[in-house]
């Protein structure tokens, strides 16, 4: 198994997933981006992608993204330790693991992330120091799986094929493209258009941790105006609407 060494944790990936999930390690304070990188670094290093490895990798990453996602964004939900876990989740997440080992079909996997706008899921409190970024208005975590699920219906599963050969979309690439976008835009752009213009639902997913990667950074803001309105993401030099 796949050795990380990333900042605050050095380990097995399993065992990083089972520290976040007993509250023995801050998860705001660790960077997917590098946890994701180190493992496409590890893929380009062997000569064929197995899909058990695969599937376990994006079973537990599946975990750790929508973990992050509801400690980093507000929501209305109280404190995880308030309310009961829904055990359902995770259970519901092995399920389609499952399938896609039968099937050898990445599609199996991320269709999981469609489901998730569909559920309620309880909410990680953010660590004592960190402090959510301004701007924020009217954006929650189900807003966000929201889009990013609309999106992934949208596209075709891809063949096996694509999926043996997988080509390497870096949270880093994604941010450095956003970063770039914004600038061409003033500081401004549209969420479900830059979805929409992702090729593969691989990149979809990846698109959507960089944004909660730049907003915990403070670089991005998110808003939407109105309840089912466009939901923008602004430059944090930019002045928010």
């Amino acid at each position: 198994m796949l050795e990380l060494k990333v900042d605050g944790f050095s380990g097995p990936l399993d065992l990083l997933l089972d520290l976040i999930e007993r509250e023995q390690l801050d998860i705001t304070a660790l960077s997917l981006a590098q946890v994701a990188d180190q493992y496409w670094q590890h893929v380009e290093t062997r000569e064929g992608l197995e899909p058990d490895a695969l599937a376990d990798f994006i079973l537990i990453g599946a975990k750790l993204m929508y973990i992050k996602s509801c400690a980093l964004l507000p929501s209305a939900s109280p404190p995880l330790e308030e309310r009961p876990r829904e055990e359902g989740d995770a259970a519901d997440l092995t399920r389609m693991v499952e399938e896609y080992k039968r099937y050898r079909d990445a599609a199996g996997i991320l269709s999981e992330l469609e489901e998730k706008g569909q559920r309620t899921y309880t909410r990680l409190a953010p660590g004592k120091d960190i402090s959510l970024p301004p701007g924020l208005q009217g954006v929650t975590v189900d807003t966000l799986m929201e889009a990013v699920r609309e999106a992934l219906a949208r596209k075709p599963p891809e063949p096996e094929e694509a999926v043996l050969e997988i080509e390497s979309v870096t949270v880093d690439r994604k941010m450095g493209e956003l970063s770039l976008a914004l600038e061409r835009s003033r500081g401004r752009v549209s969420f479900r258009p830059m979805l929409a213009a992702c090729d593969t639902r691989t990149e979809i997913v990846v698109l959507f941790l960089a944004v909660l990667e730049m907003i915990k950074a403070g670089r991005l803001w998110a808003e939407q105006e109105s309840p089912f309105g466009e939901i923008t993401l602004v430059e944090a030099a930019a002045e928010p609407a």
